[in-house]
């Protein structure tokens, strides 16, 4: 249910430290079909029907996935979501954050398309994502003010004396910010004065009770986002402020939903830790749901427990979960993951809305600069080395004249697809507007950095390299070559890596505490760099060389490493 079809109330009281927000009606009634279980729980008129989607990151348009089936799209989703408020008029839609940056559309338009698109579905309730504030809290702002959904994060908060923070944000209450860090790490002091970036809740009332649904953002975010961007941006520990939270909400409401994006690690954390939580949607990790999860179980899942839920990324699949209600208590969930399918439909209107942006893609972007015989495909979680990583660490090499080029994995965003390569593929390969610096280093802290590199091998915040080599063993870099020779420990090194590294991001602290001398800070864009990298090598090829091999490196161990 969304704000353009009811009425809508505002008290700009407070309770229990936390503000009282839009009043608004939603919620279920629905008959489902759940999965393949074993004893499911009952579904009946009094289950709350809950559709979802999280990580959308700017896929605006249909796109292919696995065996060239055309998914996806904003238009094809809009048409969807209509079908099911169709078959279930009183629904609740939430999307649990990163609905912008990671195509092309984006980079041209700054969310103002993506804006269309979350009004035109109109969701009742959205999560802050680290990337939605890519460009900065006060961009962000300003999309969520056209995009006219209403915005939580019960966690992330900002600086009161920010000279873009509306005197009319609530204060946070000192047990709420308990612990907070500033984006770059630094401990919030006890003295400083915060206000939340966004609501912490929202209550809606269904059918004479009430839904309440917060809003939790990743710790991470501190390390995530470009400091340079997000100055006067704090967060605090989510279980930590679900913990409080939690109780105040269950005195207010009959229902509590977490609109999490956090991770579904983060999110069997807090359903483990915060008992009172009847459904936790997320997103962040990307992780494909097709049936909820849960904190400590195995299997079967209607031994009570708060069930989590995701869908996956990019919006190519619409979540719709059900809580079973017995005595006005859930009982138990089911989670169905329907395609969004352009052959099935799509709204026109919003399709018509969108065309003029396509366009301009097509137009400013559409132009092939290089061909492949294959799919150039994106890193796992489980690569030390792959083509497209080799590829866009020479990339920054090159256009920084470093001795070694390092970039982050988790950059890389798509695959390069088979056949003519445009701007536009290259661009949603390499999406964020990252600029490149070389970093003068001597050779006993490019050690350090690659020890780094070494401890997150299988984990999130791994690198790609070129012009170096090293082995990954027993937790440390060894054998580090340079260029075809070992490391020197008091030479020094040019080090081409991006600003968000340079300035701390996914944990590189090195490049700030190691520069030998003055930063090049080039101005170059990422993508843009890729581009001319593809038109001046034609006949580059995609491949491997051995270049970090991790000892022991198997499946299994792998595995066990991330655990």
């Amino acid at each position: 249910m969304n704000a353009s079809r009811r009425n809508v109330n505002q008290d700009m009281g407070s309770t229990r430290g936390f503000p009282r927000v839009w009043i608004a009606a939603i919620a279920a009634v629905l008959v489902s079909a759940p999965l393949a279980l074993a004893k499911p729980p009952p579904v009946g008129i009094d289950s709350l029907v809950v559709l979802h989607t999280n990580d959308l990151h700017s896929h605006l348009t249909p796109f292919v996935r696995g065996e060239g089936d055309l998914v996806g799209g904003a238009a094809a989703r809009k048409a969807l979501i209509d079908r099911e408020r169709a078959r279930t008029p009183d629904l609740l839609l939430l999307d649990a954050g990163d609905v912008i940056q990671g195509t092309p559309v984006y980079n041209l338009f700054r969310g103002e398309a993506d804006a269309k698109a979350m009004a035109s579905a109109g969701y009742d309730a959205v999560a802050l994502g680290n990337h939605d504030l890519d460009d900065g809290p006060r961009a962000w702002l300003r999309f969520v003010n056209l995009a006219g959904y209403v915005a939580l994060s019960a966690n992330v908060f900002v600086a009161a004396d920010s000279p873009w923070v509306s005197p009319g944000a609530e204060s946070v209450p000192p047990d709420a910010r308990r612990n907070a860090r500033w984006v770059g790490g630094a401990r919030v002091p006890d003295a400083a004065k915060l206000r939340y970036l966004a609501r912490p809740y929202v209550i809606l009332p269904w059918r004479g009770k009430r839904v309440a649904v917060f809003g939790l953002t990743t710790r991470d975010l501190t390390y995530i986002v470009l400091l340079s961007r997000n100055g006067g941006v704090a967060v605090a520990d989510p279980v930590q402020v679900a913990r409080r939270l939690v109780p105040a909400l269950r005195a207010q409401a009959d229902y509590v939903i977490a609109l999490t994006h956090i991770g579904l690690t983060a999110d069997k954390d807090l359903a483990a830790k915060v008992p009172g939580i009847d459904l936790i949607v997320g997103g962040h990790s990307h992780t494909t749901l097709t049936r909820p999860a849960y904190a400590d179980r195995g299997s079967d899942p209607w031994q009570g427990g708060t069930p989590i839920v995701q869908t996956g990324a990019w919006g190519d699949r619409l979540g719709r979960t059900v809580l079973s209600l017995s005595g006005g208590r859930p009982v138990g969930a089911t989670t169905t993951l329907t395609w969004v399918r352009p052959a099935d439909g799509e709204d026109s209107t919003l399709a018509t809305a969108l065309r003029p942006y396509e366009d301009s893609v097509r137009v400013q972007m559409g132009s092939t600069v290089f061909r492949t015989d294959r799919v150039i495909e994106r890193l796992g979680r489980d690569d030390v080395e792959s083509p497209l990583g080799n590829f866009v660490a020479e990339v920054v090499r090159e256009a920084g004249t470093g001795d070694i080029g390092f970039v982050n994995t988790g950059g890389i965003r798509a695959p390069l697809p088979k056949g003519p390569v445009t701007v536009a593929d290259v661009v949603s390969v390499l999406p964020f507007d990252n600029t490149i610096v070389t970093v003068p280093m001597r050779g006993d802290q490019v050690r350090a950095l690659l020890d780094f590199v070494a401890r997150r091998v299988g984990k999130s915040g791994f690198a790609q390299v070129a012009g170096v080599s090293f082995i990954i063993r027993d937790g440390r870099a060894a054998s580090i070559r340079v260029g075809g020779r070992p490391l020197e420990s008091i030479r020094i090194y040019r080090v081409a890596t991006i600003d968000y590294l340079q300035e701390g991001g996914d944990g590189y602290t090195q490049f700030r505490r190691a520069a030998a001398g003055p930063l090049d800070r080039t101005g170059i864009l990422l993508h843009n760099a890729a581009v001319d990298f593809l038109r001046r090598h034609p006949e580059y090829q995609f491949r491997t060389d051995g270049r970090i091999v991790w000892e022991g490196g198997t499946k299994t161990l792998r595995t066990l490493q991330r655990k």
